[in-house]
């Protein structure tokens, strides 16, 4: 079974509706995604089961697309490394960002 946070059940109609997310194969869907970073030397990449769940429905269950993507996303951040460091955000631009 997979560690995914439950969706509630409307959320869950949305993402079988939209998506094409089928929670019979959830979990091998995550597993075949897993495996395939596993395989891939240049990627040290996250393969826990909230995170990748995220790339399949962004990419609305394809794992090819999630696979493309999970490669640009961590090529991106070998790149362009200033976006994805330090990202610290002071308590004065919290303030300023929730008062709208």
């Amino acid at each position: 079974m997979s560690n995914i946070r439950p969706l509630t059940p409307e959320l869950a109609k949305r993402a079988q509706e939209e998506l094409g997310e089928v929670p019979d194969r959830i979990d091998a869907d995550i597993e075949q995604l897993r495996e395939w970073i596993l395989k891939q030397p240049h990627l040290t990449a996250r393969t826990d089961d909230q995170f990748l769940v995220a790339f399949l429905r962004g990419c609305k269950y394809s794992t090819e697309k999630a696979k493309h993507k999970l490669d640009n996303y961590y090529a991106m951040r070998n790149v362009v490394t200033e976006l994805y460091k330090d990202r610290f955000v002071n308590e004065a631009a919290i303030d300023i960002l929730q008062s709208g």
